[in-house]
């Protein structure tokens, strides 16, 4: 059933990206590549009744101590309790100077086939954003702070169910601030 539901997710997803008869090759594992710059990876694993998302962050460590450090420090403090991962995590090859950043989807029981369709796109997004993270420090520069990414449709989503409020027209609200309610607002609700 679960591996039933997995390929009607990656279907699902395919149809999404205009690749009709998207599927697992023998490994259960399929790979999405775009012109040598980007690969989403996506394997299903029948023991856990899970669909892994992973992709590359940076292939090629940085030679200098410091800055090696000084990644590991920010890709750490970002994957704590996938806060900033999408809910995954990154994970290290240091022989293969590889790392990839990971999630995985539940594909038991109350999952619909639609699962994989709705969260690719802030997995992408997020990565997207770790890699210009990354990039930063290995080219000794200070990264801007970490924001979390909001997808196309789901910004327009926002949009719509909160009309006359505040649009996302990209990943940062109108003023480069977060939403909230300040002490004093009407709105303000005191814990």
């Amino acid at each position: 059933m679960s591996y039933e539901n997995a390929k009607a997710n990656l279907l699902a997803f395919g149809k999404e990206l205009n690749l009709e008869g998207l599927k697992f090759d023998e490994n259960n594992a399929c790979m999405l590549g775009s012109d040598n710059v980007f690969s989403l990876h996506l394997t299903y694993e029948p023991n856990s009744d899970r669909l892994y998302l992973y992709s590359p962050i940076i292939d090629g460590l940085p030679r200098d101590d410091k800055i090696r450090l000084k990644l590991y420090e920010r890709l750490l403090e970002g994957s704590m309790l996938g806060g900033q991962m999408a809910g995954g995590g990154v994970g290290v090859a240091v022989k293969e100077e590889l790392i990839l950043m990971h999630c995985f989807i539940e594909m038991g029981l109350g999952v619909d086939e639609n699962a994989l369709r709705r969260f690719a796109p802030l997995f992408v997004e997020t990565v997207e954003k770790w890699r210009e993270i990354v990039k930063k420090i290995c080219d000794g520069q200070e990264p801007d702070p970490f924001e979390l990414p909001i997808p196309p449709q789901m910004r327009d989503q926002m949009n719509r169910n909160n009309p006359g409020g505040p649009s996302f027209p990209g990943n940062k609200p109108p003023g480069g601030k977060p939403p909230g309610n300040k002490p004093g607002d009407e709105k303000y609700i005191k814990i």
